[in-house]
């Protein structure tokens, strides 16, 4: 099930972000995000959080911020499935584009993007640390 987040899934948001990523969001950042007027969307599943995405809306644009699931549930379609739901989102709130940033090496997130119809846009040198690395900006326009 993907429902909107609620008080309290920052904790299991900010448990998978450290699962993933090598700069994690906090629990407290991810909130602070909220203020700022992101959207998270959770993968929940037998009242387990296994993965999430995070959008913020500027204008007609959307910015996403993270897509990520937990390691042991990858490649069962989840990350797809949330991209999916902000697909709908985009179109109900009838954006002009929707862009993200990705690692260079992260081929497999790459091929994703791609299949659901993310474009190359360009490249943010050395925006990634630990390891630094190139980041490639991926759209999809409306």
């Amino acid at each position: 099930m993907i429902r909107e987040y609620k008080k309290g899934d920052e904790i299991a948001i900010a448990s998978i972000e450290e699962e993933c990523f090598s700069l994690p969001w906090s629990s407290q950042g991810i909130i602070d995000a909220l203020w700022e007027g992101a959207r998270f969307l959770v993968f929940e599943e037998a009242g387990e959080i296994l993965g999430y995405i995070g959008i913020r809306f500027i204008l007609d644009e959307g910015y996403i911020y993270n897509v990520a699931v937990k390691k042991e549930h990858r490649r069962r379609g989840i990350a797809q499935a949330l991209l999916e739901k902000i697909d709908e989102l985009a179109d109900r709130l009838e954006l002009s584009f929707v862009s993200l940033e990705v690692r260079e090496s992260n081929t497999a997130a790459v091929s994703l993007y791609e299949k659901m119809g993310y474009e190359k846009a360009g490249v943010r040198p050395n925006f990634y640390e630990f390891p630094r690395e190139n980041a490639i900006i991926m759209t999809k326009r409306r």
